[in-house]
């Protein structure tokens, strides 16, 4: 392989790599409750529309997974392949990281004793990304030499960068328009204004150097790409203040159980595909070993493994839904006398009566209200397969033996006898003191 296809490769395998860890970190790691927002998630976006895409886009990162490791057995011969291969499995993983985030918003805040997340001024996912997009954009030309800058790479890598400055754009001013403070709606526009002269001076010296390539022109343009960087990095971290971003939503330590389940499977995934641009990477300088054979083999299983992991917790989330809905009905049906504010709105997805009804499926003798339902089984199906919570196992067991007897439970999780739970002067002990002096 020629030394211009190793740097080639070696480029696209840390963009590929900068672009996941910097995604995972704002949607994964940060465990941030809010819905995402983007050109393919919306407002309206159901539970089953988003866990369909979920297990499409899981598919997709599976089949790209293979196909780049087919081609990296051939990496002398096949890096332009493995680069296009890349760069769509990096699209594709980013799509899978906001689809879990915001599925694993919509299963959290469905529980009981649960706040929305308030929208603010700001879309914090949004302008990160942007952000980030200018970021990576402006490094690319800082990193590549004067004979790879093709005028095909240079109008790609401009043209991203003016589109995301847009997206900048456009939030900042949607903020300006409704913030109250003089000097904050001062700070918006300067910031805009700011990004927007620098950008303008990459564009000219780039046009220059388009029309006069030279290392003087290739020179110029470069310096102005800092400022581009800069200047938009201090706009994100300028409109992501907490008075600005709004407030992400209130969980109760179940519903937390159930976000870090799905948000762990995602990450095992996204990990994976990193791993897979690291030994892509070392490849590229580096011959085929069994040590770089069982790194792809081990990436390759980690995808099949946490793919059936996702959808089984989906699955379990929506058979319970499912059953929720049935037990509803069928409770209507016969005229039960139910409040009607007990019902929970926070949409079609609300677990606390479907967890509930799990619980009352597996001991029907005890036939504890739905209306008080405790999640146990649910949540601890769930912490069995979380790689996050498997640390805490034995703490939360702990936890669980201490607060065994709360709500008229033994340690055993049966409730006790009615004489046991007895109440001195209620009417079921007037009644028993009465049947005992009568006889």
């Amino acid at each position: 392989m020629s030394y211009n296809n190793i740097r080639t490769l070696t480029g696209t395998c840390e963009r590929c790599h900068s672009t996941l860890q910097s995604v995972a970190e704002l949607l994964i790691l940060s465990c941030d409750a809010r819905p995402i927002r983007t050109d393919t998630i919306s407002s309206k976006s159901t539970f089953v529309q988003v866990s369909e895409r979920i297990i499409a886009s899981a598919k997709t990162i599976k089949t790209l997974m293979k196909s780049v490791i087919n081609y990296v057995h051939m990496i002398t011969t096949k890096s332009v392949e493995i680069c296009e291969g890349l760069t769509e499995l990096t699209s594709t993983v980013v799509t899978f990281m906001e689809l879990c985030s915001h599925v694993s918003y919509i299963c959290a805040i469905s529980f009981k004793d649960c706040c929305q997340a308030i929208p603010g001024l700001v879309d914090r996912y949004s302008i990160s990304l942007a952000g980030l997009e200018i970021k990576l954009s402006c490094n690319r030309l800082k990193k590549t030499r004067v004979d790879d800058l093709s005028p095909q790479l240079i109008i790609d890598l401009c043209s991203n960068i003016s589109k995301h400055i847009s997206v900048l754009t456009n939030i900042c001013k949607s903020a300006d328009e409704k913030v109250r403070d003089e000097g904050t709606r001062d700070q918006f526009k300067l910031c805009v204004k700011s990004v927007t002269c620098a950008a303008g001076c990459l564009i000219a010296s780039i046009k220059t150097y388009k029309s006069h390539p030279s290392t003087r022109y290739h020179a110029r343009f470069i310096n102005f790409c800092d400022p581009v960087s800069t200047t938009a990095q201090a706009l994100v971290t300028f409109a992501t203040e907490e008075d600005f971003v709004g407030k992400e939503a209130v969980l109760s330590p179940e519903a937390r159980d159930v976000q870090k389940s799905i948000l762990a499977a995602c990450m095992s995934i996204v990990s994976a595909c990193i791993q897979l641009c690291r030994t892509v990477r070392e490849l590229s300088y580096d011959l085929m070993t069994s040590h770089h054979k069982d790194k792809l083999r081990m990436c390759m299983d980690n995808v099949d493994r946490s793919s059936v992991q996702i959808h089984e917790i989906l699955q379990r989330y929506h058979e319970s839904e499912q059953s929720s809905h049935l037990n509803s009905t069928h409770s209507s049906d016969k005229g039960s006398n139910c409040d009607n504010n007990s019902t929970s709105a926070k949409g079609n997805n609300s677990p606390p009566r479907h967890l509930a009804n799990l619980f009352r499926e597996e001991f029907p003798a005890h036939g504890k209200s739905p209306e008080s339902p405790p999640h146990e089984k649910f949540t601890q199906l769930l912490r069995e397969q979380s790689p996050l919570a498997s640390s805490n196992s034995g703490d939360l067991r702990q936890s669980e033996q201490n607060s065994g007897n709360v709500d008229g439970y033994s340690e055993r999780g049966t409730r006790y006898s009615p004489e046991e739970m007895t109440i001195p002067g209620s009417p079921s002990s007037e009644t028993s003191g009465h049947s005992a002096a009568s006889r």
